[in-house]
């Protein structure tokens, strides 16, 4: 299989580019961008977005069901080949950076097999690790990882992993949670005055940490805003946040995505800079 770049019939979306379909929504108390300061609440107000997503587009009804409503959620994922780059930043509260990363990711949830390919790299661009994922019928992602430009194979992580030291794990990376099974709405809640379903699930199979996940669903868009994974002890141990997201064809991208691992005293914020469709040779020929 060989990709080709696209041209200018492609979107590509810039760092520098106003986004007129973007969206965004913030956590209380976010990861900001700025030197450590004492002026948190005042900062918050100031990055705060007015709106989620268009009032018009809210739902007042419940969903009819917890296992429609997650399927509507995987509707809601983009099935064209994406190539997607941006950054991984660990901070302390409103303050010093600990870590950042460069990442690549070409995405292709809509293949017969759907899978992703991810690539960490260093703020130069050095190449630390590749990380092939490939999602099976059961909904259970399989995940294969090689290590530099040898590509030198490598034991494969654990789901629940986090990843280079950050808070986030390759069940956040991948919105992992959506393919799981057993939902059951468990309540409701309203995020930036919108109007949200729980729902818990279950992992398909086994992860070290992790014996279920809550989500927030958007009511009117059906789209994951804000999740937790649940321990075997029923503690939440790490939160994410969905910062703010980009649509495509009526489908929705994360662009940005912030994850806490509860009492540690740090953040990570896993932002998108550029996102391009993929044209896909072989399958254009056929």
């Amino acid at each position: 299989m060989s990709f080709k770049k696209p041209g200018f019939a492609i979107l590509l979306l810039s760092v520098f580019t106003v986004f007129a379909d973007d969206v965004s929504i913030l956590p209380p108390e976010p990861l900001i961008d700025v030197s450590p300061t004492n002026q948190g609440s005042a900062l918050v107000q100031q990055y705060m977005a007015k709106d989620f997503f268009d009032v018009d587009a809210d739902r007042v009804e419940m969903p009819l069901s917890a296992e429609l409503l997650l399927a509507e959620c995987v509707s809601r994922m983009p099935l064209e080949p994406l190539e997607m780059s941006g950054t991984m930043t660990m901070r302390k509260m409103y303050g010093t950076e600990l870590k950042k990363f460069n990442f690549t990711v070409f995405l292709n949830w809509g293949a017969v097999q759907p899978m992703a390919r991810y690539e960490i790299l260093t703020t130069d661009n050095e190449l630390i690790e590749t990380i092939h994922a490939v999602r099976h019928k059961d909904g259970s992602l399989l995940l294969s990882r090689f290590l530099g430009t040898e590509m030198t194979p490598m034991e494969s992580p654990v789901l629940s992993s986090r990843i280079m030291g950050t808070d986030l794990t390759w069940l956040d990376i991948a919105l992992d949670y959506i393919w799981w099974k057993n939902p059951k709405i468990v309540g409701s809640d309203k995020i930036k005055g919108r109007n949200c379903d729980i729902l818990e699930v279950e992992p398909p199979s086994p992860i070290t940490g992790c014996s279920k996940a809550r989500l927030w669903v958007d009511r009117g868009q059906r789209v994951v805003i804000q999740a937790s994974q649940i321990n075997g002890k029923g503690k939440e141990v790490r939160k994410m946040w969905v910062r703010s997201i980009k649509k495509i064809d009526n489908r929705w991208v994360t662009k940005d995505i912030e994850v806490e691992t509860p009492g540690s005293g740090h953040r990570t914020r896993l932002s998108i800079n550029n996102v391009t469709i993929v044209e896909i040779e072989n399958e254009k020929n056929d």
